[in-house]
């Protein structure tokens, strides 16, 4: 039987190391600008030479697990707060936490793609934008580059970290497509615990009806494209500055993404093997393939129940 280890290095006045946690959870999702990580240290922690908890807001915190002395990075980021009761609880945020605390480079564009944008903010990261980089003219004037990256999410404009050899990579765009070098094959029988929460769809079958409404950079004309299914589930689309034909093929990328055959939802299985969003995985249901994923969502847990991935498909990359 597999043995659950892990290790926690907190870095702050002084460095903590521990091999021992009671509970962890981490939540990577495409759609969030935060990866987050709960953890609950042992009730009998010792903190030697010090009376009380030392642990404090933007201490660098890194996390690994794994079986059998194999650790995996699992979490890089910081401190956000901390519970006062034992056993303590520590709630942490990836790099987006630095984010929000660094100023915007407040500037006016009157025609920017997504690259340019953030390389301006001289943010310390790996930059790779994908899909449609074009968003026309565009004003920064935000207090911090969080707030200019929510901003852009508001406009289906999703941005994330990405873990990448143990550093964080800053991702950005509409669609993501991250080629189909598939990561691993998950099969009912073998290393799917469970797929009660996965369906199937055929892009037919999907009826929406989208909004596309692209405000002008008066900021008070906008105009309005919809396209889709005429009796579709109704949805909006938010863009800025862009032409009647950018807002309708900035329209049809999305619907591109949600429209599409296969398997949708999530599945459950163990942590071997740690996977991050967009990585390409295959899946097989009672030995039929039914194609390759891109990873959209991951929720890992650890503890007494196990190690254990519960992970979210997002766009077909390949049959």
């Amino acid at each position: 039987m597999l043995k659950l280890c892990a290790k926690i290095e907190i870095k702050g006045d002084k460095t903590w190391v521990f091999e021992k946690i009671t509970a962890c959870e981490i939540v990577r999702d495409s759609e969030a600008l935060t990866t987050t990580c709960k953890l609950i240290l042992p009730r009998k922690v010792k903190w030697k030479g010090e009376t009380s908890n030392p642990i404090k807001r933007g201490d660098k915190i890194s996390v690994w697990l794994g079986y059998d002395d194999n650790l995996q990075l699992a979490f890089t980021g910081y401190v956000l707060r901390k519970g006062f009761k034992a056993p303590i609880e520590i709630f942490c945020e990836d790099e987006m936490f630095m984010l929000k605390q660094t100023p915007c480079v407040k500037k006016s564009y009157k025609n920017v793609d997504i690259h340019t944008l953030l390389k301006e903010q001289g943010l310390p990261y790996d930059i790779k934008v994908l899909g449609e980089q074009n968003i026309g003219q565009y004003r920064v004037n935000f207090e911090n580059v969080a707030e200019l990256l929510a901003h852009l999410k508001e406009n289906n404009i999703r941005t994330f970290f990405r873990l990448e050899d143990g550093k964080p990579v800053l991702y950005c765009g509409v669609l993501f497509d991250h080629g189909n070098e598939m990561r691993q094959v998950f099969a009912t029988g073998v290393n799917i615990i469970s797929d009660s929460s996965l369906d199937e769809q055929k892009a037919e079958d999907v009826k929406i009806k989208l909004k596309v409404v692209s405000l002008q950079p008066d900021n008070k004309k906008k105009i309005k494209v919809e396209i889709g299914d005429p009796d579709g589930e109704k949805r909006t689309l938010h863009c800025y500055g862009k032409t009647e034909a950018e807002a309708k093929a900035w329209g049809e990328q999305e619907l591109e993404r949600l429209k599409r055959d296969g398997l949708t939802g999530s599945y459950q299985t163990f942590g071997h093997v740690l996977l991050d969003v967009l990585d390409v995985i295959g899946i097989k249901i009672d030995g039929e393939r039914k194609g390759k994923y891109q990873v959209h969502k991951n929720t890992i847990t650890y503890g007494s129940s196990g190690f254990r991935q519960d992970i979210t498909l997002g766009a077909r990359a390949a049959e």
